[in-house]
């Protein structure tokens, strides 16, 4: 059986067109950065000889923001960090971590493919908090004080005016210490293990804006 001369260039386009989307997404800066989450090692575990005062090892991609807690304690927020000196930082306890449930800002879209979120309980003494990078949503948590909830319903509450979460467990009576943390969309992203978190006491010197 004879194959047309339309029929071998129409092929030889497809495979073309594919090969192009194949390459291109393997090259793409989305792409290398995943791959940096793909280590083995805890960012404890990462050995850098040159952690800045801090003890950060800075990547591209990486930021810092500030929240303010109830207490009115600043707390300094840095996400995505190569690696960070083990004498500094320690990986925040499982307990300290409670999934909350999902949800985002109630518009079908988030509805439709809601963000998962967490309650993060911080230590007394901490200064600052670390956070890894999200590898399966490929992006970057997103982390504030709860300084408004409101109960819609048993399974339902509204955070800061603005996070509508369906709720999966029970809330805490106290939320002075608490940060709200999202995920994003993709649960194998799960907090404290697939996205490590990690605490220090020392004082942070870092210039922040501070975030409402």
């Amino acid at each position: 059986m004879k194959v047309s001369r339309l029929s071998l260039m129409f092929i030889f386009i497809c495979l073309t067109l594919g090969s192009i989307i194949v390459f291109a997404r393997f090259t793409t800066p989305n792409h290398q950065r995943t791959n940096l989450c793909h280590s083995t090692k805890l960012l404890t575990q990462i050995k850098v000889s040159n952690y800045n005062f801090n003890g950060v090892k800075l990547r591209d991609g990486t930021f810092t923001k500030k929240v303010t807690l109830d207490t009115q304690r600043e707390l300094k927020i840095i996400i995505f960090p190569q690696a960070l000196a083990s004498s500094t930082w320690s990986k925040l306890p499982d307990s300290s971590i409670q999934y909350l449930g999902k949800g985002g800002d109630n518009t079908w879209q988030e509805r439709l493919r809601p963000d998962y979120f967490y309650l993060l309980t911080v230590p007394s003494k901490a200064t600052g908090l670390a956070f890894g990078r999200l590898c399966y949503r490929n992006g970057d948590v997103e982390v504030e004080s709860i300084k408004k909830l409101k109960t819609l319903s048993a399974k339902k509450i509204i955070v800061n005016h603005k996070i509508y979460v369906d709720i999966s467990s029970q809330l805490p009576q106290n939320y002075a210490n608490t940060v709200i943390v999202n995920t994003g969309s993709n649960k194998l992203d799960t907090l404290g293990t697939q996205t490590e978190v990690y605490f220090t006491t020392e004082k942070l010197h870092i210039p922040l804006k501070s975030v409402k």
